[in-house]
C-alpha cells in the first residue's frame, strides 16, 4: 500500500523531492537539488514506477481481512469469540453491529490494559472459557499485528504440500518416473512404484509405504493421464506451459487455416482393395467457412496443396471437369442422394467466395513445397508455420475435422469411428462409396448443410447469445469490413495445376501413356516450343490430377490455353483420376493378351463401377453364409467382380448404411437418403 503525506521525502522520476505544499488533488514537489517545483497529480505520483516513499509503508496489510470466509464454520465461530473479546479489551467497547447495552466500565480506557485483561479473564472463566493471562496478552499482540487473521488458528489455514514428511528426493524420482510416462505405452501404478523403489535403492534412500507412495503419485499425476491412455496422455503433454492465446479475425480471409487429416472412413480404392482418405481443407476462421477440401486415398502431396488453392478461389461450377465429376456420381449414388442442378447451383451461390490474407499452417513438405509457396507469393498470400507437433496453433480447424466425422463421415457406409476402441467388426467389408462419391458428396454437404449450421464459436456482438452460422457471419462481417469480390477464372485456376513438358507429336499429345488431341494443335505438330530449359523445346502441360480425361497445352504464342481430350474419353462412364489410371495399366500388365487403347478403356470404365458390382457380390455372400462362417477381411481384388463395366444411368444397389444385410432371396437395395437430411 502506497501513500504520501505533507512534508514527506521521496525518490521520484530519478530525482529527490520534498512534499512541500498540497491543493486538492494536486502536489506541489520541491527538487531537493535544483529548488525547482514540480505539480503533479496524486494519483499520478502513487501510480508511478518511480515513486518511492521516504519510510516503508506505514498503514497496515490488507491482507487477511477475508481470511473468517476461508474457514469452516467452527474455526469461524471461535475467531469471532475471541475477536469480540479482544476488541472489547482493546477499544472499551463492543464491536460494530453487535447489540449490547452501555458500554461496561471495567473496560474503559481510563483503567490500565491489566487491569482491563483481569476483568475480561473473570469474564471468560463466568463463561466457562479457561484462558491465561499471557495466552490473551499473545491474543492482543496478534490482534494489533494482523487484525482478525491474527486470532484464527493456523492449523486451520496451514497449507500441505504434496510429499508431507516425505524425503523431497524420493518426491523428485516419482515426478521424474510420471514425466517419462508419456512416450511409454500405458502401464500401472505398480511399475512405477518398482522403478522409484530401485532408483531410490541405488541411490541409497529410504523408501515410505506403499500407501504413502500411491498417495504422493496421485497428487503428481494431475492431467496428464500417465495411467489412461496413451493418445490422451501425449495430447496433455503436448499442451503449451502458458495461457491459451485467442484470435477473432474481423473480417474473413484475414486468417485461413490449412491441414490435412486421415478421414475415419473406409473407401473403395482404384485397385479393389479398400483404405482411408486424406482430408485437405482450407478453413476461413472469421466465418468458419470450408473455402475447399481435397480427398485422396493416399498421403496427400504438395501439388495438391496448390490444387486446394485454386479451389478455394474458384467456385465450383467454374472449375474446369466439375460438372462433369458430379453428373457422373449422381448417376452411380442412389436416386436422390445428391439434389437436382437448381438446388445445387443455388446452395453454391449462397456459398460465400472469400480471398485469403493469411495463411496458417504446419510445416509438413505438402505445405511448405515449392509450388504452394510460389502460388501464395504471387498472390500476395502471407504465410505463417506453426510450431512443430503443435496442432493447438490450429485449433479451429482440428474442430472442424471433427464436426465432419461426427456430421458427415458417420452416416456413410464404411465408418471406422474416431479410434480402435470404437470401431465396428469390419469396416473395410462395409465400405461402399468411391474416392470420386465421397468427394462430390462432401462438397454438397458442406454448401448445403455446413455452411447452414449454427457454430457457437459464431457470435455478434449485437447479438451475443445468437449462434451464427457461417453464411450468416459472413453477411455480418460483411457489412463491416467488405471485401472485394475476387475469383479466379479459368486461365488463372489452369496455372495453378500440376507442370509437366511434352512434344506435340502428328498424333497428338502423349501424357501417361494415353493419346490426348484438340483441333487447335494442328498448327503445332512437330513443331518445338522454342522455350528453354528446363522445356528443351517442349510444350507446357497442365493437369488436374483428380480429373485427367483432359489436359491443358499452354499456347504462349497467342497467350492462351488449349484444351486436349482423350482420344477415348468420349466413350468414359465419368471423370477419372490419376490414381484410377495407375490402377488400370497394373492391372493390364499382369495380362498375357491386351489391345492397347481399349482394353485401358475397358479397365477403366470396370474400376469407375465395380464398386457397385463388389458391394452387390458382397451382400449375397453375407446372405448366404452361415453364422459361423467369418467374411474374408483380405484386399479384395477387381478378379472378384463382374468384368462387364455397368451403364452410368443405372443406380447399382448399394447399401448406404452399414449392418443392414438384406434377406435371402431378395437382390440388395441401395437405401437412398439424401446426405443433407441427415442430423448431426
Amino acid at each position: 500500500m502506497k501513500s504520501v503525506r505533507l512534508y514527506d521525502f521521496i525518490q521520484f522520476d530519478g530525482a529527490s523531492w520534498q512534499v512541500a505544499a498540497r491543493d486538492g488533488a494536486e502536489l506541489a514537489l520541491k527538487n531537493l537539488a535544483t529548488g525547482r517545483i514540480r505539480r503533479i497529480p496524486v494519483a499520478a505520483l502513487l501510480t508511478d514506477e518511480s515513486y518511492l516513499p521516504e519510510v516503508p509503508e506505514r498503514l497496515p496489510s490488507l491482507e487477511g481481512t477475508a481470511v473468517l470466509d476461508t474457514l469452516d464454520p467452527d474455526a469461524r465461530s471461535q475467531a469471532e469469540f475471541l475477536h469480540r473479546h479482544v476488541y472489547e479489551v482493546l477499544n472499551g467497547a463492543l464491536p460494530e453491529g453487535l447489540e449490547t447495552d452501555k458500554p461496561k466500565p471495567e473496560y474503559d480506557l481510563a483503567n490500565s490494559l491489566g487491569t482491563r485483561v483481569e476483568a475480561k479473564l473473570a469474564e471468560l472463566e463466568g463463561l466457562g472459557v479457561q484462558m491465561g493471562a499471557r495466552t490473551l496478552h499473545r491474543h492482543l499482540a496478534a490482534y494489533r499485528k494482523d487484525g482478525i487473521a491474527g486470532l484464527t488458528d493456523l492449523r486451520n489455514t496451514r497449507t500441505s504440500s504434496v510429499s508431507g514428511r516425505t524425503d523431497a528426493r524420493i518426491v523428485a524420482l516419482m515426478e521424474a518416473e510420471i514425466a517419462g510416462q508419456t512416450d511409454l505405452s500405458t502401464g500401472t501404478r505398480s511399475r512405477v512404484e518398482a522403478r522409484v523403489r530401485a532408483a531410490a535403492a541405488r541411490e541409497g534412500l529410504k523408501v515410505p509405504s506403499r500407501a504413502t507412495l500411491y498417495r504422493i503419485m496421485a497428487q503428481l499425476q494431475g492431467a496428464r493421464h500417465p495411467f489412461g491412455n496413451a493418445t490422451t496422455r501425449r495430447t496433455q503433454a503436448n499442451r503449451p506451459d502458458r495461457a491459451w492465446g485467442g484470435q477473432a479475425p474481423s473480417r474473413p480471409g484475414e486468417l485461413v487455416e490449412i491441414d490435412s487429416t486421415p478421414l475415419d472412413l473406409m473407401v473403395i480404392c482404384p485397385d479393389g482393395s479398400t483404405g482411408r482418405a486424406d482430408l485437405t481443407v482450407a478453413l476461413d476462421i472469421a466465418t468458419r467457412t470450408p473455402l475447399a477440401a481435397i480427398l485422396r486415398t493416399v498421403s496427400t502431396k504438395a501439388v495438391d496443396a496448390a490444387v486446394l488453392l485454386a479451389r478455394a478461389m474458384t467456385p465450383l461450377p467454374m472449375q474446369p471437369g466439375w460438372d462433369a465429376s458430379l453428373a457422373y456420381s449422381r448417376s452411380v449414388l442412389p436416386q436422390g442422394m445428391l439434389p437436382g442442378n437448381e438446388e445445387m447451383r443455388s446452395s453454391i451461390a449462397a456459398k460465400p467466395v472469400i480471398v485469403p490474407e493469411s495463411i496458417s499452417m504446419d510445416r509438413g513438405k505438402v505445405f511448405v513445397g515449392s509450388t504452394f509457396t510460389a502460388a501464395c507469393e504471387r498472390l500476395q498470400i502471407s504465410l505463417t508455420k506453426a510450431a512443430p507437433r503443435t496442432p493447438t496453433d490450429k485449433p479451429h480447424i482440428e474442430r472442424f475435422f471433427a464436426g465432419v466425422n461426427s456430421g458427415f463421415t458417420q452416416y456413410l457406409a464404411g465408418y471406422t469411428g474416431p479410434n480402435v476402441v470404437r470401431r465396428g467388426k469390419d469396416p473395410a467389408a462395409e465400405a461402399a462409396f468411391t474416392l470420386v462419391e465421397v468427394q462430390n458428396l462432401l462438397d454438397w454437404w458442406l454448401v448445403a448443410i455446413w455452411q447452414n449450421r449454427p457454430h457457437s464459436g459464431l457470435r455478434h456482438p449485437a447479438m451475443p447469445k445468437k449462434d451464427l452460422t457461417p453464411n450468416e457471419a459472413f453477411a455480418a462481417l460483411a457489412g463491416v469490413a467488405p471485401q472485394i469480390p475476387v475469383t479466379l477464372d479459368r486461365d488463372d485456376y489452369i496455372a495453378l495445376l500440376p507442370l509437366a513438358w511434352r512434344t506435340i507429336q502428328p498424333y497428338g499429345i502423349n501424357f501417361e501413356s494415353l493419346h490426348y488431341d484438340a483441333a487447335a494443335l494442328h498448327e503445332y505438330r512437330g513443331t518445338p516450343s522454342g522455350l528453354p530449359s528446363p522445356a528443351n523445346g517442349r510444350w507446357e502441360i497442365r493437369y488436374d490430377p483428380y480429373r485427367i480425361q483432359s489436359i491443358y497445352v499452354r499456347d504462349h504464342h497467342k497467350g492462351q490455353w488449349i484444351e486436349a481430350e482423350w482420344s477415348l474419353a468420349r466413350h468414359l462412364v465419368g471423370p477419372f483420376s490419376l490414381d484410377v489410371l495407375t490402377a488400370a495399366k497394373k492391372a493390364i500388365g499382369k495380362r498375357t493378351e491386351t489391345v492397347p487403347g481399349r482394353d485401358l478403356l475397358a479397365e477403366i470404365n470396370r474400376i469407375m463401377t465395380a464398386p457397385a458390382g463388389r458391394a452387390e457380390a458382397q451382400a449375397a455372400r453375407r446372405a448366404s453364409t452361415t453364422g459361423s462362417a467369418v467374411p474374408d477381411k483380405k484386399k479384395r481384388r477387381h478378379d472378384d467382380v463382374a468384368q462387364e463395366p455397368r451403364p452410368p444411368q443405372e443406380a447399382p444397389p448399394l447399401s448406404l448404411l452399414p449392418g443392414k444385410d438384406t434377406a435371402k432371396g431378395s437382390p440388395p437395395r441401395r437405401r437412398a437418403r439424401r446426405i443433407d437430411l441427415l442430423e448431426d
